[in-house]
């Protein structure tokens, strides 16, 4: 079986679309190991949000629980390697035993790609682009090295790292890859000591170059109904455009109220507006609803925020019999999905690129939907062109 640990939502469910592209069975787990039968097992986590040491801890652990005699892992990493990837790098390392890595970040098919130890975005350099502004993981420079080593600067002053565009024996390489065939030529240089990690593009070229699998043509229709309950949590420019066009097709879409936006909430104000916005579903069987147009900003904001909404969509799933859930935005979706306790997804559909539908185990009736604040929704969803 092949096991994928992500470090974050959206992230692993591109990757279990790329699996199901192939006509591989997949089985998704929240920060566990789901005990499905499958031919792909992936594992999100949301170790990007925690501390360094806090995500080493966690990914050691799931590499362990994990590792198997004939099993192959694959550490999932952003594209542009946010998050610690250093450290959850070394996790993978202790936990298997293995010397060596290649990792390649790169997806040339959308320009973004690596020439000599450079991540460049289309033709600019990584660190001129809107990613050097990145809230939490601003790219401060290009060199794919530095990148590494600034994002985990605990587990980089441990050891010495041996990082370079060449493979070694004890090292991580992280090859030049400017088109799909660079990626594909990088696996040939793997050993059995050898851990992979990468992009989901790269992924792809894994399963096709070393499994042997092959694209699989579509056998159930990609629409999902037009009852739905949409969740937009994501500060993306694409989120937002879409919440207004969606608006204007006589979709009703709602703001948290004033109320709810302040840092304390209102005795009972949580309770009333969902009981409000259930009673609108319940009309429509259409509902958009996102926590504000503006930047709130307190002390645990985003913490605060996103438990309110995830209370409010419990008492909309409670009330109503919604069967079509989607969620916009990473951190949102985890949140809505450990509020819900649901640790168990079995992905159905691959929508679009980056955009899963997934049976919720402990729901069956239910389906949730989720993408990247960056992605596109599907062209059909709400009479939008997205």
């Amino acid at each position: 079986m092949i096991t994928v640990l992500a470090d974050d939502l959206t992230g692993a469910a591109e990757m279990a679309g790329v699996a199901m592209r192939y006509g591989l069975r997949v089985a998704f787990g929240i920060e566990s190991i789901p005990d499905v039968e499958s031919d792909v097992c992936v594992v999100a986590t949301d170790s990007r949000s925690a501390s360094e040491e806090e995500a080493f801890t966690q990914h050691l652990q799931l590499t362990r629980d994990a590792s198997k005699p004939q099993g192959f892992l694959f550490k999932k990493t952003d594209s542009v390697l946010r998050g610690h990837v250093l450290a959850e790098i070394e996790a993978h390392l202790q936990a298997t035993g293995k010397t060596s890595v290649l990792l390649q970040p790169a997806n040339p098919s959308v320009g973004r790609c690596i020439r000599e130890g450079q991540y460049w975005v289309g033709e600019r350099l990584l660190h001129e682009t809107g990613f050097a502004t990145d809230p939490d993981f601003p790219a401060k420079s290009s060199s794919v090295k530095e990148l590494l080593l600034q994002r985990s600067p605990e587990f980089a002053a441990k050891k010495e790292w041996n990082i370079s565009t060449e493979f070694t024996p004890n090292g991580i390489c992280i090859p030049e890859a400017v088109s799909v065939e660079d990626m594909a030529k990088a696996l040939t240089e793997v050993s059995p000591d050898t851990m992979m990690a990468g992009s989901a593009a790269f992924f792809e070229q894994v399963l096709i170059h070393k499994f042997g699998v092959t694209e699989q043509p579509e056998i159930v229709s990609k629409e999902i109904n037009s009852d739905f309950l949409m969740i937009c949590g994501s500060t993306h420019p694409q989120g937002r455009r879409f919440v207004e066009e969606i608006r204007d097709t006589g979709c009703p879409v709602h703001y948290f109220p004033k109320a709810l936006l302040e840092e304390t909430e209102p005795e009972g104000e949580t309770g009333r507006w969902s009981a409000e916005m259930s009673d609108i579903w319940k009309e429509t069987h259409r509902l958009v609803l996102s926590i504000s147009n503006e930047r709130i900003s307190y002390p645990n904001s985003s913490s605060i925020l996103g438990l309110r909404m995830s209370k409010v969509i419990q008492d909309i799933l409670d009330k109503c019999d919604v069967r079509e859930l989607l969620i916009e935005g990473g951190a949102t979706a985890f949140s809505v999905m450990k509020f819900q306790q649901w640790d168990t997804l079995i992905p159905v559909q691959e929508l679009a690129p980056g955009v899963v539908r997934m049976q919720v185990s402990h729901r069956p009736s239910l389906y949730l939907t989720i993408k990247p604040g960056s992605y596109l929704w599907p062209k059909y969803l709400g009479g939008v062109e997205s």
